[in-house]
C-alpha cells in the first residue's frame, strides 16, 4: 500500500451548510484564533478511504517542525512527512524504502498548496496561518490567508470560534471540518477534486509541553521514474 493510496478516486461526501457571522465580531474571532495553543500538538486520527480500508494518521509537532504519519491497523507505518523550521519537508515512502522532497500534502491527501505547518495549526483548532503569514478579513465569517505561493480561504463561525471549512484561492480542493469540541474538529473530510476525498476521525488529542520527533529514516533519495 503506497502512499498515493489516499488520493485515489472515491465518492463525494456531503456538508453542512455554513453559517453567517455578524461582521462586527470579526475582531473578536482574530484574537480567538490568536490565542497560544496549549502546548504541542500530538494528534491521533482515524483514516478512511474506501479502497485502502482503516489507517492512522498520526500528527506530532515541534514548534514549527513535525511529523504526519500513515499507518496500517496493525501499525505498519505507509509513509512519513517530516517538515522543519527552515521550511524543508520531506516524503519517505516506507515501502519503497526511499525519500524525496515535496512542497505540500498532494502525495498525502491530494491537497496543494498548503504547507505541513499551516495544516497542523488548522487541526489544532486555529487558522491555518503561521508567524509571516498575512490574514485579511473578507466577510462575515471568511478569512483570506496569504503565503508564499498560495493562499486559501477559512470559513469560520462562532460560541464557540472555530473553522469549519477552508477553500484554495485557486484549486479545486476543499477541507471541512465538523463536530467540534471546542475550537477542535472530531470529524475532517477531504475532497480533492475529481471525486476524490478521504475522512479523519478523532481519536486521541495531546499538548504536551515538550515532545521528542520520531527518527527520520535514513532512507536514500528516491529514484526519479
Amino acid at each position: 500500500m503506497a502512499a498515493v493510496v489516499v488520493v485515489m478516486v472515491l465518492s463525494g461526501c456531503a456538508t453542512a451548510p455554513r453559517v453567517s457571522v455578524d461582521p462586527t465580531r470579526m475582531a473578536e474571532a482574530e484574537a480567538a484564533f490568536n490565542a497560544p495553543l496549549p502546548g504541542e500538538l500530538a494528534v491521533l486520527y482515524r483514516m478512511r478511504i474506501p479502497r485502502s480500508g482503516s489507517l492512522s494518521l498520526t500528527v506530532i509537532t515541534d514548534g514549527a517542525s513535525g511529523r504526519w504519519t500513515i499507518s496500517e491497523p496493525f501499525g505498519s507505518a505507509v509513509s512519513m512527512t517530516a517538515w522543519n523550521h527552515a521550511g524543508d519537508t520531506l516524503l519517505y515512502d516506507m515501502e519503497v524504502g526511499c525519500r524525496r522532497p515535496v512542497e505540500d500534502l498532494r502525495e498525502v491527501v491530494g491537497i496543494d498548496a498548503f504547507p505541513m505547518t499551516q495544516a497542523a495549526r488548522l487541526l489544532a483548532g486555529r487558522l491555518p496561518a503561521a508567524p509571516g503569514d498575512r490574514v485579511v478579513v473578507t466577510g462575515g465569517g471568511e478569512f483570506e490567508i496569504h503565503g508564499d505561493g498560495w493562499g486559501v480561504t477559512a470559513y469560520v463561525t462562532a460560541d464557540p470560534w472555530r473553522v469549519v471549512e477552508v477553500r484554495p484561492l485557486r484549486g479545486r480542493w476543499r477541507i471541512m471540518l465538523e463536530e467540534h469540541e471546542g475550537s477542535v474538529p472530531r470529524r475532517i473530510r477531504v475532497k480533492a477534486g475529481r471525486g476524490r476525498w478521504a475522512e479523519l476521525e478523532l481519536s486521541r488529542i495531546e499538548w504536551p509541553e515538550e515532545v521528542s520527533l520520531p527518527a527520520l529514516p535514513a532512507f536514500p533519495a528516491c529514484v526519479a521514474r
